[in-house]
């Protein structure tokens, strides 16, 4: 009798139990995990900068659970995010990657914090030398149905090196890329009930993404002030140095044009102003020991010009104040101006 009242109950609840477990397995299909990624985009960069540059990007992961019952034996969703080399870099070594135009390339990464450690770097793609940095995160659900939304924040940092430096970017601009495909980047996701779910057994979703930069030729200029010694008479030649550099990109041709006197004198002759009386007294710069006076080419003045190789160039500046009618005591002055067309 007893044999026959059990037999008859699991009859009744076998129909039961498989339809819950269909609808149950049928709802945590229907769950799912969708991303919101944008492309990183560098500020423009100057081939010959000194201090690398950085973009940032912000990526969306949204996890939804449609039926109270999923949410009550599926609660939690594991989003795992790999990425591989990209486009432009090598397939294996991802510790740096390159953004390229053509054969012309520039070392970057991204990374998983601002502090942009070896270990931030994101990765997890396998084969490569950054497999071990998975980004994975575990999102918890209460309440049965709805949505959960995780920010995932992404920090690019473009390497001012050496291979920026020598970069021969050419006469116009050039925007280095890399795109992250299929073949590249990856969202996976598993619902599960307690603990963290395998990635690798979970739904995959496509992510695509780019990240460039406008790299630009550049140059840069500084000279160092003229300051005479002081002197108590103009009987005889007072002279002076400085040092100038000038930086461009390589293969850059550059000219290095000075103003002449902002006290009224021409390149040629130049002009000292007494801050207090007004009074004038003659000098010249040049690029050579008593040599002609820099200027733009013109009137017997040196047009200073060359080709930059990315690196730093040194060049003296010589000042001389020649033998004239010594003027009343007091500090004189003048203001010059050198310009760098590339």
């Amino acid at each position: 009798m007893m044999a026959t009242i059990f037999s008859t109950l699991a009859r009744r609840w076998l129909p039961a139990v498989g339809l819950l477990l269909m609808l149950l397995c049928g709802q945590a299909r229907a769950d799912g995990c969708t991303v919101a990624q944008s492309d990183i985009v560098f500020p423009t960069v100057s081939s010959i900068s000194s201090t690398d540059v950085y973009a940032s990007a912000n990526f969306k992961v949204t996890c939804t659970w449609t039926s109270f019952v999923a949410g009550l034996l599926f609660p939690n969703a594991t989003v795992c995010l790999y990425l591989g080399a990209g486009s432009n870099s090598s397939t294996t070594v991802t510790a740096p990657r390159q953004l390229a135009s053509g054969a012309k390339a520039v070392n970057y990464n991204i990374y998983t914090d601002a502090s942009y450690s070896a270990a931030k770097i994101w990765g997890g793609w396998a084969g490569t030398s950054t497999s071990a940095n998975l980004i994975t995160f575990n999102l918890t659900k209460t309440g049965g149905v709805g949505s959960l939304v995780q920010d995932v924040n992404l920090f690019g940092k473009l390497n001012a090196d050496s291979t920026l430096s020598s970069l021969n970017v050419g006469p116009d601009d050039l925007v280095a890329s890399s795109n992250f495909g299929a073949g590249s980047v990856l969202m996976r996701y598993m619902f599960f009930l307690t603990g963290l779910g395998d990635c690798t057994l979970g739904t995959s979703v496509s992510m695509p993404f780019k990240v460039s930069a406008n790299v630009i030729n550049d140059c840069n200029i500084n000279v160092g002030s003229l300051v005479f010694p002081n002197s108590n008479l103009l009987s005889s030649a007072v002279r002076t140095t400085s040092s100038m550099s000038i930086q461009c990109s390589k293969n850059t041709a550059y000219r290095i044009v000075f103003s002449g006197s902002a006290n009224g004198g021409s390149m040629s002759a130049r002009k000292l102003k007494n801050t207090g009386t007004a009074e004038l007294v003659s000098y010249q710069i040049s690029n050579t020991l008593d040599g002609p006076s820099l200027g733009d080419g013109n009137g017997g003045t040196v047009l200073l010009s060359g080709t930059g190789d990315g690196g730093v160039a040194s060049q003296t500046v010589y000042g001389i104040v020649p033998p004239q009618t010594t003027p009343s005591p007091g500090d004189y002055k003048d203001t010059i101006t050198a310009t760098v067309s590339f």
